[in-house]
């Protein structure tokens, strides 16, 4: 069956478990990270997740708040968490009132490290627009955009 002959929610469905299939087999990763294997791990792409979660806020968060932004339990995030540090990636902080807690903010070396990989993924995005126009690319960049919006964030959506 083609294209035209599949409903627009079919396709774009069926390109979002390509993404995801590709995402999972580590494919995407081990460009990221040309070529490394080491850095293309299952490890780091916890890590590289656990950074991300970190990018752009305002506020440090606590490890209970990493760990549902990445999906892990807070035993794993907290493993991260002394794996980061030790490597200067991340630093903690007392929180503010209760010494009993502490908050997690990224290092500029964090900062710089998150940067590269965005940096990566966009050169990535570059190269599959190779082949669009200049008006075709912004135009899958509105509606992607637009898309990404308006999913629904409920858990039974995959």
């Amino acid at each position: 069956m083609t294209a035209e002959e599949r409903g627009p929610d079919e396709v774009i469905a069926m390109a979002l478990v390509r993404i995801r299939r590709d995402h999972q087999a580590r494919r995407l990763q081990r460009r990221a990270a040309q070529g490394d294997p080491a850095a293309a791990s299952a490890t780091n792409a916890a890590r590289y997740r656990y950074l991300d979660a970190l990018d752009g806020r305002r506020t440090a968060l606590s490890i209970s708040e990493v760990a549902d932004a990445i999906g892990v339990d807070r035993p794993r995030a907290s493993r991260l968490t002394t794996e980061l540090i030790i490597e200067g990636y991340i630093e903690r902080e007392p929180a503010p009132g209760d010494s009993r807690y502490v908050l997690i903010r990224l290092t500029a070396l964090g900062k710089e490290f998150v940067a590269s990989i965005h940096e990566r993924r966009r050169r990535g995005v570059a190269e599959a627009l190779a082949e669009f126009t200049a008006e075709e690319s912004r135009t899958l960049a509105e509606l992607l955009e637009r898309f990404v919006d308006a999913w629904p964030r409920n858990p039974s959506v995959t």
